[in-house]
């Protein structure tokens, strides 16, 4: 499956807040869900990381959480928006640092 895949899903409601052509079609292999700040040890190479953000206590843990998600190699991640709201800019800034 690919990530594109997973956003034609239209039951899921996800959106895309970063990603191009060449991101939208990574595989997905399996799925993660993590809440931790630095959830490296959780993710396998190919999964979408689901997190709530509960992690996130100031902008700087942004740069932690995605930067952790993309050196384990995740293909994706998806971000609820329950606990705050949205999805913090800042957020969403570190995924496209990370090719996320």
């Amino acid at each position: 499956m690919r990530v594109l895949d997973l956003l034609e899903v239209a039951e899921l409601g996800l959106r895309v807040l970063h990603g191009g052509p060449a991101e939208l079609a990574r595989t997905v292999s399996g799925a993660c869900t993590v809440d931790l700040l630095e959830p490296g040890r959780y993710v396998e190479p190919e999964q979408l990381v689901l997190t709530g953000l509960v992690w996130r206590r100031d902008p700087a843990d942004s740069e932690t959480f995605l930067a952790a998600a993309a050196a384990a190699g995740a293909s994706a991640v998806a971000a609820g928006e329950g606990l705050l709201g949205t999805v913090p800019d800042d957020v969403v800034q570190a995924a496209a640092r990370h090719g996320l």
